[in-house]
């Protein structure tokens, strides 16, 4: 199995190291998803440790993404997702025990529209 995992562990790498920086966001977005996801597993079976871990592992990402953005180049479209990526750290603060699934559920929905917009772009020919 071990062997297994660093076959994994080095596909990966190379997929993030060849990458176009449009995949790389939408690999970010993949990440911060997947997290959110497990943190909200590990609250359903009674592991706030671990859930916490989790959100603040997406939460690293979510600051990536916002410091990765570029004011001048991007405009509004900047400005608007810094503020979604503020809202969605904001929100991460809020998250306990009781109310994980409606804070957890409403980021993932946030992120998955995002993600889904970044993976058209990719998909689209670049003009020349």
């Amino acid at each position: 199995m071990n062997a297994y995992m660093n076959v994994v562990r080095s596909y990966k790498r190379n997929d993030i190291d060849t990458s176009s920086p449009l995949r790389l966001v939408v690999l970010l977005y993949d990440g911060a998803i997947r997290f959110f996801q497990l943190s909200e597993k590990a609250y359903s079976e009674g592991d706030a440790n671990k859930a916490r871990m989790y959100i603040l592992r997406a939460e690293k990402i979510i600051l990536e993404l916002l410091g990765s953005l570029n004011f001048e180049a991007g405009g509004e479209i900047a400005e608007n997702l810094a503020d979604l990526y503020r809202f969605i750290i904001g929100h991460c603060a809020e998250i306990n025990e009781t109310n994980y699934q409606e804070i957890i559920g409403a980021n993932c929905k946030i992120l998955t529209g995002l993600r889904e917009a970044w993976s058209q772009l990719e998909r689209e020919p670049n003009p020349e």
